[in-house]
């Protein structure tokens, strides 16, 4: 039962995820046509400033609600929701100020004197955006996840209508969007603090006992990891905004991305077991049940985002042209390399460290990777190997990143991190998507139609050829459909899944 509960809380944050994104990738297809090359880059350029400073200014908190919520009764979970919340509003305010105030300085480190306009008119957004941080932790606590898929759906629908509307109707510029980005905003602030108590309406308040002091001991240590993670993450971004220009820039945002459908799966998992490893965690060693979650999840993570990594890396010229147009085709490679780099990110690390305490070495690990991929990538640019060596770079040290992190569980385990990884049952996954990648790759190839419907062919084929090689290799879905599911399937619609 509690294996169905974990997995059916997991898919609703991963269908929130989804939708969103569904919705979300309106945007920059539209954009991406409506706007120059040029000016979509600044478009682009506003959201890489804003989220590079989010992480900063969120000082590790959103992770507070999954992390305290699971250890007091909920009689006292108004009260930690109420001081973590007033926390965001005073962060928000001050990640305004400093935006408006420093838009002329970080306009100039981009090399972009239009930014600083654009920058400006976004300003207000993070005052709204802030205190809505971490309502996904405080669902996922209450096992309410559903609640979280209907505000994601209905806040982003909100969010692309204000801002593709001035653009599409009006004929607006990219000004005009960000002021429609600004509006949503608004709008998402009043709904998700309405939202945010509906799991202890009717529930007598009593304080909880966590002082803020309590809080950022928990969070500090997120703080700095989210410094080190924010330079981890941007250092690429910012190397190619400045050295190579906007127009090159749009190329390589547009391409350089997680798969977002692999991102919502991990994100929807982690979303889940935070909470499910802090109440599970007990005496400082991994008990068997959380062994045996953690085990699952991730191969049921990779039987999920496998298909779908590989399926991109093999159609990602045709993924990218669909969604951004021909202009775009040169952002193919940093596609292939970021969801290559993707395979391993499925592994379920840090929702186990956070829970078990141990930020401070996750912190410490995010330090010497932000340090080594400045360097790194520097030394690219000053040699000039261009953007595409530096996309190439940026995946090699996360992936140590990676490797680094799981050292941290395996220490805290008792096992290696070659145990922790059932390596066979990957193997065996990743071997039938290579497959079924190869094998549909090689047969469209020889089609010659619209690109939008050869895109379908190929998914379509892929899906077929994977099917079968799931029959012959023994890869179960069963289970899955059956955990999401349960008794809505019928016994007959079963026996046709591996």
């Amino acid at each position: 039962m509690m294996a169905t509960n974990n997995t059916r809380q997991a898919t609703w944050v991963a269908i929130g995820r989804f939708l969103a994104y569904a919705v979300g990738i309106v945007t920059p297809m539209i954009f991406s046509r409506f706007f120059t090359k040029g000016d979509y880059g600044t478009y682009k350029q506003v959201m890489y400033v804003y989220s590079t400073l989010l992480v900063v200014f969120m000082l590790g908190l959103p992770q507070s609600y999954s992390y305290f919520i699971p250890k007091h009764p909920l009689s006292k979970s108004k009260d930690i929701i109420n001081k973590i919340t007033l926390l965001f509003t005073g962060l928000g305010a001050l990640f305004s100020i400093f935006l408006f105030l420093g838009a002329g300085a970080i306009a100039s480190l981009l090399k972009n004197p239009d930014l600083e306009t654009a920058l400006k008119v976004f300003s207000p957004a993070p005052m709204l955006l802030l205190p809505t941080m971490g309502l996904d932790g405080i669902f996922a606590s209450f096992k309410r996840t559903h609640l979280l898929a209907v505000y994601t759906i209905v806040t982003k629908i909100l969010t692309v209508a204000c801002m593709i509307i001035p653009v599409v109707c009006f004929r607006g510029n990219y000004i005009h969007a960000i002021i429609g980005f600004d509006v949503a905003s608004l709008a998402t602030c009043v709904i998700a603090l309405a939202m945010r108590n509906i799991p202890v309406r009717g529930v007598p308040g009593e304080k909880s006992g966590v002082t803020y002091r309590d809080i950022f001991k928990f969070a500090i240590p997120l703080f700095h990891a989210s410094i080190w993670g924010v330079i981890i993450a941007s250092a690429n971004q910012f190397f190619v905004s400045r050295y190579y220009g906007n127009e090159v820039f749009a190329d390589f945002s547009n391409g350089y991305q997680e798969l977002p459908f692999a991102a919502m799966v991990v994100a929807g998992v982690g979303t889940v077991l935070f909470p499910l490893f802090s109440k599970m965690d007990r005496d400082g060693k991994m008990t068997g049940e959380i062994y045996d979650t953690w085990n699952s999840s991730l191969v049921k993570s990779a039987k999920i985002i496998f298909p779908m990594l590989v399926f991109s890396v093999f159609f990602a010229r045709l993924v990218m042209t669909c969604l951004y147009s021909n202009v775009y085709s040169a952002s193919t490679i940093y596609f292939q390399i970021k969801n290559l780099g993707s395979l391993l990110y499925i592994i379920p690390f840090s929702p186990i460290i956070l829970a078990i305490g141990r930020t401070r070495q996750y912190a410490n690990v995010h330090l010497a990777i932000a340090v080594l991929i400045v360097l790194v990538e520097y030394l690219a640019v000053r040699i000039d190997s261009g953007p595409v060596i530096i996309a190439v770079i940026s995946e090699f040290c996360q992936l140590l990143k990676i490797y680094l992190l799981m050292r941290i569980v395996s220490d805290y385990s008792g096992m290696s991190v070659a145990r922790l990884i059932p390596g066979k049952k990957l193997g065996v996954i990743l071997l039938a998507s290579g497959v079924a990648g190869m094998s549909s790759y090689f047969i469209i190839r020889l089609l010659s139609v619209n690109k939008f419907i050869l895109l379908a062919l190929a998914l379509a084929l892929f899906c077929v050829i994977y099917y079968v090689l799931c029959r012959v290799l023994k890869i179960k879905y069963k289970e899955i459909v059956s955990d999401l599911l349960g008794e809505y399937v019928s016994p007959s619609l079963l026996k046709l899944i591996p």
